[in-house]
């Protein structure tokens, strides 16, 4: 993996690990019975995103087959969708807050965006 991705991924999961604390304090305070969903929505995208960072810089600097980027970016749905069925079950707003923690995820990477310097 590139210094660079590396450096990226650092930064975006300690903005991460920030927002997961707040998330936790947040939810644990207004919405007790969700509190860990929320972490574990965040946790889930971190993971995903880790993921998709290693298998890119894998594919982009030895492998030409460009299929492989799309089955594994398959595979890794396929599993995150596994792991969240498993854990809300039929709870609807265990979804909701799988979703919520999930995407604070993507509101790191845009802090990790206005952190760069041109």
């Amino acid at each position: 993996m590139d210094s660079e991705v590396k450096f990226i991924l650092k930064r975006v999961f300690f903005i991460d690990i920030i927002i997961a604390i707040v998330a936790f304090i947040i939810s644990y305070v207004f919405y007790k019975p969700y509190d860990y969903i929320v972490v574990v929505g965040l946790l889930l995208a971190a993971l995903n995103f880790l993921g998709n960072a290693v298998s890119t810089s894998y594919i982009l600097s030895k492998s030409s087959n460009k299929l492989l980027t799309v089955l594994l970016s398959a595979f890794r749905i396929i599993i995150t969708l596994g792991i969240v069925i498993l854990l809300c079950g039929n709870d609807k707003f265990k979804y909701i807050a799988i979703i919520i923690g999930y995407t604070l995820h993507y509101i790191a990477v845009v802090i990790h965006g206005f952190t760069i310097k041109v």
